[in-house]
């Protein structure tokens, strides 16, 4: 992990490119590097006056920062890949070269992913949606727009059989809700079995009377046998 203003984020990695992305660009504007990355503050063009020369050097300096800020966040399997860039806008372009192809197999696989995503039990419902929306992104990215109804369908079926009451009330309406919509019916129905799951302080009361209860009938009738065996 990179930490930048008490900040973790997670190195990039062939996995993680889109999400690494929105974070580390966060950090380069933060730091006011953001301009040299993306090209928009160019390197000044040599005059050789004093004046010039200190705003070249300075240039230099803040472009290697971000350079550095970049660099320090990709994991060292990656690296081998980008040595050979001078600026951080191009180690930036050459970044997007490889990790933001578009052709068809990329889509072909954005799309897999996003048919064939499935949320187990023990996963966080947070998580998944993070993850289903993300691939959503990445398709809208590449100009791939898909129908909301056919969104709302995707995510009710990608979670756990456990919520089959959920898809079925959510599939009995006059109108499905949308995407967001339903994420967020999604994340109150998770957070809800998991309330459900933490006894409160009453639970605990009422269990413990309830367990007194059974051992006091259990002793009276322990003491109505003992009794009987004495009379006989």
């Amino acid at each position: 992990m990179i930490m930048a203003s008490n900040i973790a984020i997670e190195k990039l990695s062939k996995d993680n490119y889109d999400s690494w992305k929105l974070q580390i660009e966060a950090i380069l504007v933060k730091n006011d590097h953001w301009n040299f990355v993306t090209g928009a503050e160019p390197k000044p063009e040599i005059t050789g006056d004093a004046d010039n020369a200190t705003a070249v050097a300075k240039w230099i300096s803040d472009d290697q920062k971000a350079k550095a800020d970049i660099i320090l966040s990709i994991h060292p399997s990656e690296l081998s890949q980008i040595k050979n860039c001078k600026t951080s806008h191009e180690l930036w372009t050459k970044l997007q070269n490889i990790y933001e192809s578009k052709g068809p197999a990329r889509k072909a696989t954005l799309l897999k992913q996003l048919l064939f995503t499935k949320m187990t039990d023990s996963k966080n419902m947070n998580e998944h949606i993070n993850e289903f929306s993300m691939l959503v992104d990445k398709l809208k990215e590449m100009e791939i727009e898909i129908a909301n109804d056919l969104l709302t369908i995707l995510l009710l079926y990608s979670i756990p059989e456990s919520y089959e009451n959920f898809r079925i009330a959510i599939e009995s309406r006059d109108e499905l809700p949308s995407p967001e919509t339903l994420k967020i019916k999604l994340i109150e129905e998770a957070n809800a079995r998991k309330n459900k799951e933490i006894p409160t302080f009453h639970d605990s009361q009422r269990a413990l009377y309830t367990e007194k209860k059974k051992y006091e009938r259990y002793r009276q009738t322990e003491s109505r046998q003992r009794k009987k065996k004495q009379k006989q």
